[in-house]
Parts: structure tokens; C-alpha cells; sequence
């Protein structure tokens, strides 16, 4: 019997530990937040296909891709491929990596280091950066900062939306410097509001700089910054 509790309690203290480091690790969210989350990057993913078609005459029906395969050659890829099946990928694997997380947090299990390594986000950057630049590369263009920069605005305002939309009171990151002093300011409200501007303006730069029209990112980081402003003005 002694023996028997002597294994019990170690079995108990290591679930006790599996389970907060599942806290911690598990990027756990609301069912809300996880299906919202799930639609915003599978349609990020999905965005280069925007480029393809405006770059269509221009990136030659086989592509080649660099990585030689078996049999010494090159392992080229048909433009469909490269316009349509790559962005496709990068949706199915995202798909992939959400059911993967909500499995664990329904478990209260600790993600593999590779599920974690990715986390929600891991494939949708995949995709904008790279399958966008391999899309710019083989019609020919740099890819260069013009290309990157409006990118990389909008993803950092899908991930700052992503956070916003359900901040925590004691997090660092947060609109609580300017709610301070408003004892009747909404906190959810305001903050529910930010990150969702902040989903919609990441999505649409990123969809504008693959449309050609790297203008729309500087529109929407400005009006990134005017709708907590106004948020917050109406707090009282």
C-alpha cells in the first residue's frame, strides 16, 4: 500500500505541473476568440493568391523553385502550383496547428515544441512572406522593402489585434495608461473594439500590398492609431 501511494503522489504533483505549464504554454482562448482567430489567419494564409493573379502573364507557366531533387534535377513547380497550391498549404497546415492547440488545451496538456514553435501565427507569416516573395521572385520582381515593410506593418497589427481583443486588466501591453483616471471606462468595450480594428486593418494592408497598393497599409496603421484615440476620448 505504501508503495502504491509513493507512486500515486509523484503522478499527482507531475499532472499539478503538466497542467500549469498548460497555462502557460497552451496559448489557451476563449471559444469566441479561437474561431475568430481561425479565420483571420486562414484568411491571411490565403492572401498571396491575391498576388499571383495580379502577377499571373508575368511569372512563366514552371517555376523554377532551386531545390534539386533525386534525381539531380530541379524540382520545378506548374504557376498553379506556386499561385494557388502553396497559399493552399499554408491554410491547411494553420488549420492543422489550431486543432493541434485546442486539443491541448482541452487536455490541459503542454504543446509539442514544434506546435508551440508555430503557435496560430507561425503559418500565416510563412505564407505572407514567403510564398509572397517566392511569387515576386519568379515574375521577376525584388523583393524588396516596398513589398516587406507594409507586410510586416500589417502582421504586427494582427498580432497586436489578436492581444487587444481580449486583454487581460494586468497586462503590460494595453490601452490601461489611457483608461486610467475614468473609474466608468468599459475596459472590455474599448479593448474589444481596438483589437478588432486592429484584425481588419492588418488584413487589409496586407491584402492591399498584394494587390499592388502599398498605400492602404499607411492608411490603416493611421487609422490603427485613431480608433483607440476615439475609443478612449469617449470614455468618461
Amino acid at each position: 500500500m505504501s508503495a502504491q501511494k509513493k507512486n500515486k503522489t509523484p503522478d499527482l504533483s507531475s499532472r499539478q505541473a503538466e497542467m500549469e505549464g498548460a497555462r502557460l504554454f497552451g496559448r489557451h482562448v476563449s471559444r469566441t476568440k479561437g474561431r475568430l482567430l481561425l479565420a483571420v489567419t486562414l484568411v491571411c494564409c490565403a492572401l498571396p493568391v491575391i498576388l499571383g493573379l495580379r502577377l499571373w502573364g508575368e511569372i512563366p507557366e514552371i517555376v523554377e523553385t532551386g531545390l534539386i531533387g533525386a534525381d539531380g534535377k530541379d524540382d520545378s513547380l506548374p504557376r498553379a502550383a506556386v499561385v494557388f497550391a502553396l497559399p493552399g498549404l499554408m491554410c491547411v497546415l494553420d488549420l492543422l496547428a489550431h486543432y493541434q492547440l485546442l486539443v491541448n488545451q482541452r487536455r490541459m496538456t503542454v504543446p509539442k515544441p514544434y506546435v508551440r514553435l508555430v503557435g496560430r501565427w507561425g503559418f500565416p507569416i510563412i505564407s505572407v512572406l514567403f510564398c509572397g516573395g517566392m511569387m515576386l521572385q519568379s515574375a521577376g520582381r525584388a523583393w524588396d522593402l516596398s513589398f516587406v515593410a507594409p507586410c510586416v506593418l500589417g502582421l504586427l497589427l494582427l498580432l497586436l489585434g489578436s492581444h487587444m481583443w481580449d486583454c487581460p486588466r494586468d497586462s503590460r501591453v494595453s490601452l490601461g495608461f489611457a483608461l486610467a483616471g475614468r473609474p466608468g471606462a468599459d475596459w472590455d468595450g474599448v479593448h474589444h473594439l481596438t483589437g478588432g480594428a486592429w484584425l481588419a486593418a492588418g488584413l487589409l494592408a496586407i491584402a492591399g500590398t498584394m494587390a499592388g497598393v502599398p498605400w492602404v497599409a499607411a492608411v490603416c496603421g493611421g487609422a490603427a492609431l485613431i480608433v483607440p484615440a476615439a475609443c478612449v476620448v469617449r470614455q468618461r
